[in-house]
Formats: C-alpha cells, sequence, structure tokens
C-alpha cells in the first residue's frame, strides 16, 4: 500500500462574540460516514509554510484575510492517516489560531470537491457548545482548546491533539 504525506494546515478562527466557524462534512476513512464538522484549511502547496498556507486556506474559503507572520506558531498539532477513493494519506496537521473583525464567510475560491463528501453549511460555536454536542468535531480535543485561546493564552509549545475520536 502506498501512503502518501499529505501535511495540512488549519485555523481555529474566532469571532467578536468568541465563537469559531466549522463547517459540515462527511470524513473519509477511517471515521464513520456521517456528516460532522472541520476548521478552515487544507493542504500545504509546495514551497508554502503551514502559516502560509493556513492564511491562503482562510482567504479561500472565508473571504478573511490573514497575515501569515501574525498567525505565530501552531496552538496544536495532530497526525494520522485517513484514505479516500482507495487512496491512503499520511497528514500532519498544524492548527492555528486567528481572531477576525466578523462572523462572516464569504469565499474567494469555488472549490471542486468532487472526490470528498463535502456538504453545505457552515456555523460558528461558541466553547459551550463545542463542548456539549455529540456531533464529531475535528480535531478531536477543539473545545478543550478554546477557554485559554479566547482568552489571550496560547499554549507554550503546540499541543497534541488526538488523531480519532476513542
Amino acid at each position: 500500500m502506498i501512503v502518501a504525506e499529505r501535511p495540512t494546515a488549519r485555523v481555529i478562527l474566532a469571532d467578536p462574540r468568541d465563537r469559531v466557524l466549522l463547517f459540515r462534512f462527511v470524513p473519509p476513512a477511517p471515521w464513520p460516514k456521517e456528516p460532522s464538522w472541520h476548521l478552515p484549511g487544507g493542504g500545504i502547496e509546495p514551497g508554502e509554510t503551514p502559516a502560509q498556507a493556513a492564511a491562503r486556506e482562510a482567504l479561500e474559503e472565508t473571504g478573511h484575510v490573514l497575515d501569515p507572520a501574525a498567525l505565530g506558531e501552531p496552538v496544536a498539532v495532530n497526525e494520522g492517516t485517513w484514505s479516500n477513493e482507495g487512496r491512503h494519506f499520511h497528514t500532519v496537521s498544524s492548527y492555528f489560531f486567528a481572531r477576525v473583525a466578523a462572523a462572516t464567510v464569504a469565499p474567494t475560491v469555488r472549490e471542486d470537491h468532487v472526490s470528498e463528501e463535502w456538504l453545505n453549511g457552515n456555523r460558528w460555536w461558541s466553547a459551550g457548545e463545542l463542548a456539549a454536542t455529540r456531533e464529531r468535531v475535528f480535531p478531536p480535543g477543539l473545545a478543550a482548546l478554546l477557554p485559554d485561546l479566547l482568552t489571550g493564552t496560547r499554549p507554550v509549545a503546540a499541543v497534541r491533539l488526538h488523531w480519532t475520536h476513542d
């Protein structure tokens, strides 16, 4: 089995009301094929730093302009394997935190996710809503990160999050 490396960068975007943006999707294997939620972000392109990829993806998916330098270091990381349509991947995901001035979503690029099961929909979630939900949220452990991040406390080193929800 050939496993391709696919590093990603994602952004925990917080609005003025301390809510974070998540998008609706159906995850690939090994997760159950049921609607779930994930942060804005995606694959790191050749030549990009994780912070540059996070800023690019945020602009493409949300319309929010972020300065890669202002993102700083990742606040969390996780890694694991997944598969889609017979292709297997190993991903190291870097998670950044940024505040935005408004709870808006205005994508600048229309992505064609023919091979993935993307659902329409996004939602701004409070930390309490994330902690209480029974819906699957990616990354696992996001709700536990939020209280400190929302009060301006960044971890000294990136927090290592689980890959799966077990």
